[in-house]
């Protein structure tokens, strides 16, 4: 949630359009999800791995 205020502060404070801030935020939810998808995967393939697959 910090991050998310800081990131609103330093747009807003920066002169950047509602399309700039619109993009950003969706580039930080796409990373967001990429990264909950890789950690996902790490755990499965550690636990298929400590069954034996």
């Amino acid at each position: 949630m910090k991050y998310m205020v800081a990131l609103v502060l330093t747009m807003t404070l920066s002169g950047c359009t509602a399309s700039d801030w619109v993009d950003a935020a969706g580039g930080i939810m796409q990373a967001k999800d990429q990264n909950e998808k890789d950690a996902r995967n790490k755990r499965i393939k550690a636990a298929n791995k400590a069954a034996g697959y």
